[in-house]
């Protein structure tokens, strides 16, 4: 009688699907999994049967199994609700789910989406198709021809891309926008998606993503802002969104899934061993932002164990306050704003402002405020034109200022590079035949800072603390230190920072970036104007130093090893 039961609780839900009747779908709630007699026996803290929003206590069997960390998203109704993280966090699983379940219960319509679609099998068809057989859903109609699968209730899951992204606009009909692998989402797709969520009573737009860089619109837009609030709360909610962080340690299924736990220890091994580095891990399975690129000058890593450095090596800034300024004049890119004290970097801003001479006396007043000793100011461009102003806002101070144009001659040209170990370089070369100009060394002597902390930090290496480089993070009690938010958005130019090809040590202009830098898989990345990398890197030049030197005859010391400069 027991087996015929379970078989007659098999078939009754199939049935009433065919016959095109809804039936509300049962969530259980897991807090954890216990295995009986080789099964996974799933134990639920509770029951909810409904539509999402509108939710009530059962004690039905559940038709879908929810992570504990998820279960705001099926109670409560947002314009906008997204799902973050990292690898096992059950995010896609459980987006798929509730979105055939919205159907089965309810007859609405579902819009899946990707960025870029050219065919089905670049969607989740089959993702979605796999979940209607698991969850044991009868009534649906895949009509691959047409991307889409039809319920008999009359209710609908499309399919596709928003490479056409205008045409949205006109598709009312849907309850549900589902974006899966929302990533590489941009900015042109969220603004329009917005409005589209109109016309059908309690419509909202679902993301599912593991992050890229921190730079890119969607952490831009749904993770930077509110990381105080995934920090410390694991999810950010006000009245029009709910985005929430998950990842393996909220899957109480994770530890009985032998694959993924062996590609976790896999990859914790990899770490320890030097492998992996452990920005790319963190990225896999805790959900950090993958601010590496390909070819990049400066690592993620290196980027990580500069913050703070003069803290975790115990020393204190000392020396000349330095300013550094990008005016950022192509474009409506905002202007880099960074300061240091010595080798530590004490603030950074982006500063928002109408056009470059706006931005310009900001940041020097902003110097002004801090008591700075020296103010530099890329003048490649526009920045030329801003030599007067400099005099005017600094009239009557001591301010040192500078003209920085990365696209001059480097420094000491006939003096011997000494680095070139770590760039794959044979035998002694002189400055002039390993940079193509200024910009290029002034970048690699920075770099070769970040490695030098890198190598202090984590491996112990004493290294002269002049010729390394601090980010001092924000300190509340003090009002100092760059924010989070900055910081982010400091590593991401950082680490996205690629060597253009050729025959001497060059990088991409601006323009270059913006356009997209192609990558040794052949697709390009776009990226955005690195104001505040600039502004850091000039700060550094030779000519922020007060009291030049008098200028050396380099013919006594060309085979005598030099700094970059």
């Amino acid at each position: 009688m027991r087996s015929l039961a379970k078989r007659l609780e098999f078939i009754e839900p199939r049935i009433l699907s065919q016959a095109g009747a809804l039936d509300k779908t049962v969530y259980g709630i897991v807090d954890k999994v216990d295995k009986v007699d080789g099964e996974l026996v799933p134990h639920f803290v509770r029951k909810w049967k409904g539509t999402i929003g509108h939710m009530e206590p059962t004690d039905d069997k559940p038709t879908i199994w929810l992570v504990e960390k998820l279960e705001p998203l099926i109670l409560k109704h947002r314009k906008v609700k997204g799902a973050w993280g990292g690898r096992a966090g059950t995010k896609s699983i459980m987006a798929m789910d509730a979105m055939v379940g919205e159907v089965n219960s309810s007859g609405v319509g579902v819009f899946c989406l990707r960025e870029r679609m050219k065919s089905i099998s670049q969607s989740i068809y089959k993702g979605i198709n796999g979940r209607i057989s698991e969850l044991n859903f009868a009534g649906f109609n895949p009509v691959e021809s047409k991307w889409k699968i039809d319920h008999r209730s009359g209710g609908i899951i499309s399919f596709g891309g928003l490479m056409n992204v205008e045409d949205m606009k006109s598709l009312f009909k849907y309850k549900y926008f589902f974006l899966e692998e929302a990533a590489k989402t941009s900015q042109h797709a969220l603004d329009t998606l917005g409005p589209t969520l109109r016309g059908v009573d309690g419509a909202e737009q679902w993301m599912i993503w593991n992050p890229l860089s921190s730079n890119d619109p969607m952490s831009l837009e749904f993770i930077v802002p509110y990381q105080e609030h995934f920090d410390r709360q694991g999810y950010y909610e006000d009245d029009h969104h709910l985005i929430i962080k998950v990842g393996y340690e909220d899957n109480p299924f994770f530890e009985h899934d032998k694959s993924l736990v062996e590609e976790f220890e896999k990859d914790t091994a990899k770490v320890k061993d030097g492998r992996m580095s452990k920005a790319r891990y963190n990225h896999i399975w805790l959900g950090a932002f993958n601010d590496d690129i390909e070819n990049s000058i400066i690592n993620a890593d290196w980027f990580d164990a500069c913050i703070d450095a003069h803290i975790k090596l115990g020393f204190q800034p000392k020396g000349a306050i330095v300013v550094g300024h990008d005016p950022a004049d192509v474009g409506g890119d905002k202007k880099g704003y960074i300061q240091r004290h010595g080798v530590v970097f004490t603030k950074a801003e982006e500063i928002d402002s109408v056009n470059a001479n706006d931005g310009f006396d900001i940041a020097c007043r902003y110097a002004k405020e801090a008591n700075a000793d020296s103010f530099g100011f890329d003048a490649d461009g526009m920045g030329a034109l801003l030599r007067r102003q400099a005099d005017d806002n600094f009239k009557g101070t001591k301010m040192h200022t500078f003209m920085y144009k990365g696209s001059e001659g480097v420094h000491l040209p006939d003096a011997i590079f000494d680095a070139s170990e770590n760039y794959n370089m044979k035998g002694q070369k002189k400055n002039k035949d390993v940079f193509k100009n200024k910009k290029a060394q002034n970048i690699v002597s920075f770099a070769e800072r970040c490695r030098r902390t890198w190598e202090a930090v984590t491996l112990g290496v004493y290294h002269d603390p002049d010729t390394l480089v601090s980010f001092a993070s924000y300190k509340k009690e003090t009002g100092e230190g760059i924010d989070k938010q900055t910081m982010s958005k400091l590593r991401s130019e950082c680490c996205r920072m690629p060597f253009k090809p050729g025959d001497t040590i060059t990088f991409y202009s601006k323009e270059e970036m913006r356009k997209g830098v192609l990558q040794p898989d052949g697709s390009k990345t776009k990226i955005p104007s690195p104001n505040l990398f600039d502004a850091a890197v000039l700060s550094f030049d030779k000519s922020s130093i007060i009291n030049n030197i008098e200028k050396i005859d380099v013919s006594t010391i060309q085979t005598t090893k030099v700094s970059h400069w």
